[in-house]
């Protein structure tokens, strides 16, 4: 499935499949926009099948409850929402539109690429492990971006990476080439997110 989001600042596209045989994804996303700031994330629950469901459900439950804290703050509202179950891992990021900042937040193998018009690239090391209530140590970093940068966020599920510059997110039929694309795994669920600033 296919689901394009769009605002007068940045466009997103963002592909997720399920793991063949299962009736429901073990991945999930969310995009939240306002007037001053998005919030984009990328999760994976442990596992798949509907254990992983409910955990990716319970994440982005969390996310829209919180969306107008700090990063750093929302994730650490996944953990605490994630208490007794399987458990997730997420990257999630708050975009700020005044301060033209993305600030990263993860916390296991949720893949993030920055892409800037000038060919810089910036991609942090995701942490290891996965949020399920357990105190945990997390942290954020920021980044500034430009009109013209773009990023990818991805699951484990994505074995092969697009050329982000290739693809516009507000393109159905670009769109539909990322869903067809030999970019994802057969033996998992998988979920691609990309964005692109105005």
């Amino acid at each position: 499935m296919v689901t394009l989001y769009k605002d007068q600042h940045i466009d997103v596209a963002t592909v997720q499949k399920t793991k063949p045989g299962n009736t429901v994804c073990g991945d999930g996303h969310i995009v939240f926009q306002s007037s001053a700031y998005t919030i984009c994330a990328v999760i994976d629950g442990l596992g798949s099948g509907k254990g992983a469901h409910l955990s990716a459900e319970k994440a982005i439950r969390a996310i829209q409850d919180h969306h107008d804290e700090e990063a750093e703050q929302i994730l650490e509202r996944c953990n605490q929402y994630l208490a007794n179950e399987r458990g997730a891992v997420i990257t999630l990021l708050r975009i700020d539109y005044k301060a033209s900042t993305v600030t990263y937040s993860n916390f296991g193998n949720i893949g993030f690429i920055l892409y800037h018009p000038d060919g810089r690239v910036e991609q942090p090391m995701p942490k290891r492990g996965y949020l399920c209530g357990r105190v945990q140590k997390l942290s954020s970093e920021q980044f500034r971006y430009k009109p013209g940068s773009s990023f990818i966020m991805y699951s484990d599920g994505v074995e092969q990476l697009p050329k982000v510059r290739e693809y516009s997110a507000t393109a159905k039929a670009v769109s539909e080439k990322l869903l067809n694309g030999k970019f994802y795994s057969q033996k998992d669920d998988a979920t691609l997110m990309i964005g692109n600033f105005k």
